[in-house]
């Protein structure tokens, strides 16, 4: 009989055990996603900050092109909460207007900086996440699946269209040959 409840207090001391080890874990990956997912949003906010400045100062400046007005008031009205394809693309064509008409642009420099910080914040927020058990625990906190890249456009440089660069991803997805530059 006592060995019965030796075997039996060792076993609810493991179990315990585990419980508290795994809420203190939970606990802790809680509180990484919300400080990554805060990065993220933090670092998002910064760059349509750069944006808003960067289109003011266009504005400024009576540009004369009704294509480029007509993408910046598009910017402008855009939903700049999260990222977007739309506006990923109103950002090339925007890229592209300046690029063509040799408009000086001082902020293509902080929008690349500023483009790769949110990078790097999503990709530490999307990989931690993917972790098991992180994945689950982010799941039932109802923390989002992932953020996405805003890597198609670099500023001051040509750029590939970034619709016709997504078909091209998706079609080597879908096919697998070879990836496409």
């Amino acid at each position: 009989m006592r060995i019965l409840k030796g075997c039996l207090v060792t076993i609810l001391l493991f179990i315990i055990i585990c419980l508290i080890g795994f809420s203190l874990y939970k606990s802790s990956v809680i509180s990484h996603l919300e400080s990554s997912s805060k990065n993220v949003e933090n670092n998002w906010d910064k760059y349509i900050g750069i944006i808003n400045q960067r289109n003011k100062s266009l504005f400024e400046k009576n540009i004369k092109s009704d294509s480029l007005l007509y993408f910046l008031k598009s910017s402008q009205k855009s939903n700049k909460i999260k990222f977007s394809r739309e506006f990923e693309y109103f950002e090339y064509k925007i890229n592209e207007n300046l690029m063509s008409q040799k408009i000086s642009n001082e902020f293509s420099e902080a929008l690349n900086l500023s483009i790769s910080n949110y990078n790097h914040s999503v990709r530490e927020y999307n990989t931690y996440r993917g972790i098991f058990p992180n994945f689950i625990i982010a799941k039932r906190a109802k923390y989002p699946k992932f953020f996405h890249y805003f890597d198609i456009i670099k500023y001051g440089i040509e750029n590939q269209n970034p619709i016709e660069k997504r078909k091209k991803v998706d079609d080597w997805i879908k096919n697998g040959e070879e990836f496409p530059k």
